[in-house]
């Protein structure tokens, strides 16, 4: 990816430039009843290849992935990527599904040949009305597949608890890596936070009280500019299987408790 800086400097400086010297011309008209201008199709180009930087890597290797499958694809025949017509996009799809791909497969390699073609300004033959009839027939005959996670309900947590403890006598009695997943199951059950989110909370982010626990989230994925949100967890009338005194149990079987740096779920080596 080290290519994308030398693409995008010229041309950011010229969109600068384009953007300073309309702008320039016309600050000083008044014309509140005037539309807003549209941006120039190539500048909108130009605005989509600054936005891609900021997509995740999880992003970047899926498109990777795909965009891989498709240039040897095309190698085999000696072809290059942006020699191809959309005929051969259309062979590469029905490949791919001969290969017992799923329908949503076949839809993100569109995405991705899509988003190469749009990063280099070039003609974008995803697009194209023939591709999107490949696409409909492919919906009928390939598979579906539903990568959706089942839920973990309060009935799942009902069990955990259950299981816990008929297999051992107490909470001592757990080891530590097998009780460190029980605990982060039940706060993120109680607190609807991310793992992402739970693995770097730490001490110094947790404000106790004898009713309810008060977490600091610094960052999280929809709060990407960190500006912190706080998340609770209460003390409930659950007995033995209240998640606030399962959190109190864990913070205090922690090596070091006195360091605020430490994290409430330190990895386990």
């Amino acid at each position: 990816m080290v290519f994308f800086p030398y693409v995008l400097g010229p041309r950011l400086w010229t969109l600068g430039s384009t953007y300073s010297a309309w702008s320039g011309r016309t600050s000083h008209l008044q014309l509140p009843t005037e539309p807003t201008p549209r941006t120039p199709p190539h500048e909108a180009e130009l605005l989509f290849q600054t936005k891609v930087l900021a997509y995740s890597l999880a992003i970047w290797k899926k498109h990777a992935s795909h965009v891989c499958q498709f240039v040897d694809f095309c190698g085999r025949r000696s072809l290059s990527i942006f020699e191809c017509t959309p005929s051969v996009l259309n062979l590469f799809l029905l490949h791919v599904a001969q290969e017992g791909k799923s329908f949503g497969t076949v839809t993100s390699i569109v995405d991705a040949v899509s988003f190469v073609y749009r990063f280099y300004l070039m003609k974008n033959h995803a697009l194209h009305c023939s591709v999107a009839d490949t696409k409909k027939f492919l919906e009928k005959v390939c598979v579906h597949q539903q990568n959706k996670k089942a839920a973990f309900d309060s009935a799942n947590i009902r069990k955990l608890w259950d299981s816990m403890f008929m297999k051992y006598k107490s909470l001592s009695d757990i080891p530590l890596p097998e009780l460190r997943s029980f605990v982060l199951c039940v706060f993120q059950h109680s607190t609807f936070c991310r793992y992402s989110d739970a693995k770097n909370i730490t001490l110094d982010d947790i404000v106790y009280d004898a009713d309810y626990f008060k977490i600091c989230i610094q960052k999280s994925k929809t709060d990407q500019a960190g500006h912190g949100d706080f998340v609770f967890l209460p003390k409930q009338k659950l007995g033995f299987a209240d998640p606030h005194m399962l959190l109190c149990l864990w913070i205090k079987s922690l090596d070091s408790p006195a360091d605020a740096t430490c994290y409430l779920f330190p990895p386990l080596s």
